[in-house]
Formats: C-alpha cells, structure tokens, sequence
C-alpha cells in the first residue's frame, strides 16, 4: 500500500512539472552577436536603452534598441586588465543588474556574485543626472545577512540576477535555488548604515535538471503589468563556481509573486533548437514590453572567454 502511495505521489508531480513547462511557449525571432562585449552577465532595460555588463569586463555598456554600443562606463578599475578583461582570480563578477529609484531618479545598481573570492562582496551605484556617477557599496554585511536567513554556507551563496515588482527587491541565488526578497527602501536604508530595518524572505525554487545536472538562476527581470518574475535558469556541468563546466542547455521560467511559496515549481520551458536543447548559457533577461501574457524580452549569453550573444524572444505564458 505505502509503495501505491508513493508512485501516486511521484507520478503527481512529475505530472506538475510537465504542466509548468508546457504552459509556456517561447519563440526566437532574431539572434545577434555581441562582438565588443565579453562575458555578457546582466542585461536590463531601462529609458528606452539596453544596459549590459560582462563579469569579467570593467565597463557598463549602454546600447540602443538596434542593439549597437552608443557609450561605455568605466565600473572599476583597469589595472590589471588582461586582454581587456579580468583574469578568473580577479574579476569582481558582477552578475546581476537592476534598475532602481535613488533619490528619486532612475539608476541602475551592480551586484557583485559574492562567490568565494573578496572582490566579488562589491557593488556599484550607477546615477546619470547631468553628469554620470558611479558609486562603490561595500555588501560583505548585506550577504553575511543573506546567508544567515538563507542557511547559505560560503560555498553555496553565488547572487546571479536582481529586479524590482512594485516595492520589493528580489535576488536570485544560484546555489540552492533561493529566491530572497525585501523591501526595495530596506535595501538602501541598510546599505546607508541604518542596518535595523531590514527584513528579508527567503523561498526555494525547485527547478528541473538535464542528465542529473540541476538547473541553477541566471537571470532576472519584471514582468511589471502581471507583476511576475521572469527568470532564466542554466545548466552547467560543472562542481563549483569558479571553474566553467560543459553547458546542458537553459531555461527560461515565470514565478508567479502572488503564488509565491517554499519549493514553489514554476513555469518554464528549455531553449531548444531544432528539437533538442540548445546549448547555450543563457545570463540575464530584460523584459522590454508586455501585453497581456504575451511579453518581449531579450536574453544574453556568455561564451566564457568568446563573443556573447544576444537574443530577441517572445513569451507566451
């Protein structure tokens, strides 16, 4: 009896897996190569331009709608650069990015993974006004905080994709698939040293694997008019965060905010090409706009060492 329960309960949920990834359909409809753009990591969407930054690269690149490199802004320094871009042991890996409301005006704030090495406990403040600015945070207290309420260990904790619903800042960690939440004015009190405030939500997301290899966060954007999460997941054969590994493929999935919950298992569905995965590795996602549940987005990929792409989609979820 208890062996005809359990072949029940199995079968129901890979049944919910199935459902979550079928509901979603998802559409290539331009692909383009990012020559002067290492190591695309994040991208967002914000005054009707496209921003990017490379985990290894010392620049934020601004981009127009036609995808072509309007201005460049130097993020950190360029001392140690190699090639143009920082060595594995060096670079900063920022890896997520997101617009936000400072002082009342739009700007876009860089988020350093916090994987293992120090450098990567950074973040950077990017303000325009009449002249751009770059501020650095220091965020070594803000991801102590992070791993504590997540029961994160050091080895577990790789911050990959950021964006903003409504009032709420959302990070997206890699390692154990942990989506944190709190409120966006929280966020920059705590940063502005008032440390008390802040209260966060930690949910685990349960994702899907290829070949027993588990697909890890990669990417965040806002579906604003639905208030949903559209996330984009990897797969990559690799046993830590440092070192690259052979890429199974990636997913692109929608956390419904209001259904949020622990081991919530989202919509999703697998890039594929020509019937089979498609072996990219997708980093970040930028919602550009959203009609009902039909949205335009636009991904980026990172070649690890090559040339990135970018890529023009639609959802319909």
């Amino acid at each position: 009896m208890k062996s005809h329960f359990y072949a029940i309960f199995v079968g129901l949920i890979l049944f919910t897996s199935c459902v979550s990834e079928n509901k979603m359909k998802i559409t290539i409809e331009s692909r383009k190569l990012l020559e002067q753009i290492p190591s695309a990591s994040g991208i967002e969407f914000m005054d009707n331009k496209f921003w990017i930054v490379g985990d290894n690269s010392p620049w934020l690149f601004e981009l127009n709608q036609d995808f072509y490199i309007q201005n460049k802004y130097a993020i950190y320094s360029m001392k140690e650069l190699e090639n143009d871009i920082l060595p594995k042991n060096k670079k900063h890996d920022f890896e997520a990015l997101t617009s936000i409301m400072w002082e009342n005006d739009s700007a876009l704030f860089i988020f350093g993974s916090g994987s293992k090495l120090e450098q990567r406990n950074y973040g950077r403040l990017i303000q325009f006004g009449l002249e751009p600015s770059v501020t650095e945070f220091d965020l070594v207290d803000f991801y102590a905080k992070i791993k504590d309420e997540a029961k994160l260990d050091d080895d577990e904790f790789n911050l990959e994709a950021a964006t903003i619903i409504d009032d709420k800042l959302y990070l997206l960690n890699r390692g154990k698939n942990k989506v944190i939440s709190m409120k966006t004015a929280d966020f920059i009190s705590f940063l502005l040293k008032d440390k008390e405030k802040l209260k966060m939500k930690v949910t685990n997301i349960d994702l899907p694997s290829i070949d027993g290899v588990q697909a890890g966060f990669s990417g965040a954007s806002a579906d604003v008019l639905n208030g949903n999460l559209i996330f984009t997941a990897s797969v990559e054969n690799t046993s830590d965060w440092i070192n690259d590994g052979a890429v199974l493929g990636s997913y692109i999935g929608v956390i419904e905010i209001d259904k949020l919950r622990d081991h919530y298992i989202p919509h999703f569905s697998l890039l594929t090409k020509n019937g089979v995965a498609d072996h990219l590795k997708v980093e970040s996602i930028a919602v550009v706009s959203s009609v009902n549940k039909t949205l335009k987005c636009v991904i980026v990929t990172d070649s690890d060492g090559g040339n990135s792409e970018l890529l023009n989609i639609t959802i319909e979820y």
